[in-house]
């Protein structure tokens, strides 16, 4: 069957259940992740599975221009009135949630024994393990929501800036946990040191490698004297598509790596209000579209029955992790109290980073034992917090009335 044409038809039969689902008062992306968890080759044999490894640079590209505009909301004269309250609440709500998931998933392996066919160490090691993926907040459908239902206020901006900033966190948060499980599986004390370099390596170099770029397209667009909105696509998607590619071949954080170029775009670029609102204009319905269309597709929902008791207890610990987390952190750094009230709610959309960790996990052959285990559960959460993620950040930006 025709790839194109299969895309095609799910872009058509997404972008009508999205229209349809927005009349009845539901955010119009849950139309387009169902209908690209429905037509899945995990789902259903129509589409053919060769689809998800051809559609992955096309995934890729939407994504940097997301995180790309995620990044170009950190603006420093916005963010220096709230880093108090931005610290706390980044630091409260991912470790807490980090260290909740570790406690709640050994004190299952102790009482409900039966869950686990391995060993309590390797319990513990598994807890270490899934814990971090708990941490990070898809940015991309929090960021979806703001827009589609034009929010604005307090609420929103700290959201979309602690769901930004919390993947460094994540990432920072999975080194350590590696670094600890690579010594309890008896790999020796080298990998602690590897994996904190390598950790350093990711999140150094994909913040350097986005502000050079943000820094070299100030410059081109300078020097070309670039003013027309045509020219600016042209510029914007060369340079967002080439940043993206050379992160991933350089082996860095590619989510950082564009947050960064949008961060320095924001705040250092003398177009940057042009550049923003013709990604808004042209590009940011039909980019959302395709990724959260496509995103489905990759989400595979067989993987839920094997793991169902395993996921269950995974959600509900980063959903308390989150939620009284971010409260706590709200409180205490001062925020206002609908920001206090509401800004769990918000941080629940959960993503592509945790798949790509579990996926280097299972590609770890000192975890063979576990491997399995720990992808079906973040694949299974990961399916079930993209669906509860935007009702739930609606939902937030409902009750502190900016919507």
């Amino acid at each position: 069957m025709n790839e194109l044409f299969v895309i095609g038809l799910l872009i058509i039969i997404g972008y009508s259940a999205g229209l349809l689902l927005e009349k009845a008062g539901i955010p119009k992306i849950i139309g387009y992740i169902l209908t690209g968890i429905v037509f899945s080759p995990y789902s259903f044999e129509f589409v053919p599975e060769s689809i998800l490894k051809s559609s992955s640079p096309l995934i890729d590209t939407c994504l940097g221009f997301i995180i790309f505009e995620v990044g170009g909301s950190l603006k420093w004269s916005k963010l220096k009135n709230y880093k108090k309250q931005l610290l706390n609440i980044l630091l409260f709500e991912s470790l807490t949630t980090y260290i909740l998931i570790i406690t709640v998933f050994v004190a299952a392996g102790y009482v409900f024994a039966g869950l686990f066919t391995i060993d309590p160490l390797w319990v513990f090691i598994l807890a270490i393990l899934l814990a971090p993926m708990g941490a990070p907040t898809d940015p991309t459908a929090t960021f979806a929501i703001m827009h589609e239902y034009s929010a604005k206020g307090e609420l929103s901006n700290t959201i979309i800036e602690v769901a930004a900033l919390d993947d460094a966190m994540g990432v920072f948060l999975f080194s350590l946990s590696t670094s600890v499980a690579f010594i309890l599986a008896g790999n020796g004390d080298s990998s602690i040191i590897m994996s904190s370099i390598k950790a350093f390596y990711t999140i150094a170099g994909a913040l350097g490698l986005g502000v050079l770029v943000g820094w070299i397209t100030r410059i081109i667009s300078n020097i070309l004297q670039t003013s027309n909105e045509g020219q600016w696509i042209v510029i914007l998607a060369a340079f967002i598509i080439f940043t993206f590619g050379l992160s991933s071949m350089l082996g860095l954080d590619k989510i950082l790596t564009m947050m960064a170029f949008g961060a320095y775009t924001t705040n250092f670029n003398e177009q940057q209000e042009t550049i923003f609102k013709i990604i808004e204009r042209y590009t940011e319905e039909l980019i959302v579209l395709f990724f959260f269309i496509l995103s489905g597709l990759h989400l595979d929902i067989t993987a839920i029955p094997d793991a169902v008791y395993l996921i269950g207890i995974f959600v509900v610990a980063r959903l308390l992790g989150k939620y009284f987390g971010a409260r706590t952190g709200a409180y205490l750094g001062g925020a206002p109290k609908e920001v206090q009230r509401c800004i769990g709610g918000g941080l629940l959309p959960q993503g592509g980073i945790v798949i790509g960790l579990a996926l280097m996990i299972s590609q770890e052959p000192a975890f063979n034992i576990i491997s399995d285990t720990l992808l079906a559960t973040v694949m299974g959460s990961a399916v079930i917090n993209e669906i509860i993620g935007p009702f739930s950040a609606k939902a937030a930006l409902t009750k502190a009335g900016e919507i």
